[in-house]
This record gives structure tokens, C-alpha cells and sequence, in this order.
């Protein structure tokens, strides 16, 4: 008989699902109760929510903040474990093709589920300027494209703030990968010395 792995999964494991990278981002913000993550995730059953954050919580990603009795019941608060919910250097070098084509998955539903409440909400056409759509290729050094990730870094850290009504959320993602299509041919007029 197959003895059963007491081995806690992978954080990248932990974090592949859709519905949990969800509740990651939305952790992201702030501390939120289950109820409030479910009517930021209006697609998903609250029973659902309750049993991914329970995977989170168990995998030590998040954390309680704060519990309360509400009409007899138990409320509990989330808040996300900054130094537990991303890959680190151990996890990367053990990352397998599935598992990054996992998390890829799982970070395209969070963007979707973001565009899904914008159409469902928002009056349409949008304003100029409202939405954006960039696919861009970059030709950079190891160097260069390691310079340009700690500036987008510090750029987003510099402009990030604490939710309030005068703020607007917006969510952005990115996805960085390097292509493995062969460089363009020199353009032989410029390449003749």
C-alpha cells in the first residue's frame, strides 16, 4: 500500500489554484473577512472562499487579524503574510513547466476576474485612457531586464497605498518571459560596413 505524503505542498502548489491567487490579491489590499472577500469575488460560493482560505491559512500565507462575535457567530479577519505569499528562490529553482504554466493560469483569472467586474459595472465605451491593453517585446541584457524589473518594483512599491474612498483600485498585471524565438535577421542594408 502507498504511504500518503505528510509533506506540506508546495507553496507554488498552494497558490496555482485560481480562487486562491484571487484571494491572494484581494489579501493584497487589506484584512478582509471571508464575507467580504466572497463580494469581491461575486463568481465564487462563499462556502468555496472559506475552503481555499482555509488552505492558505493551513499553509501559513495568511493570517488571522482579528476575530469578533457577530449575531453568535464567529467573524474572523484575513490579512496576507507579505513574507509567505510569493515564491521564493527555493521554490523557483523547483518550479516545473506545469507548475509555471499553473501560476500563469491562475494570475490570467485574476486579471479576467478584474476586467469581468469592470464590463459588468462600468458604462461603456470606456474613457480614453481608462483601460489598457500592452503586449511589448524588449530586447534587454541579463542586466538591463534585471535593472528595468527593480525600477517597475520600486515604481509600484513608490505608488501603492492603503485603500480609502478617495482612491481608485486598479488592478495591474504583468507577465514577463523570455522568448525563446530566434533574434530578427540584421537589416542588410545597415549591417553592409
Amino acid at each position: 500500500m502507498e504511504k500518503l505524503s505528510k509533506q506540506p505542498p508546495s507553496r507554488a502548489k498552494v497558490i496555482l489554484h485560481p480562487v486562491r491567487a484571487r484571494i491572494i490579491v484581494e489579501l493584497s489590499d487589506c484584512p478582509l473577512t471571508p464575507l467580504e472577500i466572497a463580494s469581491r469575488m461575486e463568481d465564487i460560493p462563499l462556502g468555496t472562499v472559506y475552503r481555499h482560505i482555509n488552505i492558505l491559512l493551513e499553509a501559513g500565507m495568511i493570517e488571522i487579524t482579528r476575530e469578533r462575535r457577530v449575531n453568535g457567530t464567529l467573524e474572523r479577519q484575513f490579512a496576507l503574510v507579505e513574507s509567505q505569499a510569493f515564491l521564493t528562490e527555493e521554490d523557483r529553482e523547483r518550479l516545473t513547466g506545469d507548475d509555471i504554466l499553473g501560476l500563469v493560469t491562475a494570475l490570467i483569472g485574476v486579471v479576467q476576474g478584474g476586467f469581468s467586474r469592470y464590463v459588468q459595472h462600468a458604462t461603456l465605451p470606456p474613457q480614453p485612457g481608462e483601460i489598457s491593453f500592452v503586449a511589448k517585446s524588449l530586447y534587454l541584457t541579463q542586466e538591463e531586464y534585471q535593472a528595468f524589473r527593480n525600477e517597475l518594483t520600486v515604481l509600484l512599491q513608490k505608488v501603492g497605498r492603503t485603500p480609502s474612498p478617495e482612491y481608485r483600485r486598479r488592478l495591474i498585471g504583468f507577465f514577463m518571459v523570455p522568448d525563446v524565438l530566434p533574434p530578427p535577421a540584421p537589416d542588410e542594408e545597415n549591417s553592409a560596413s
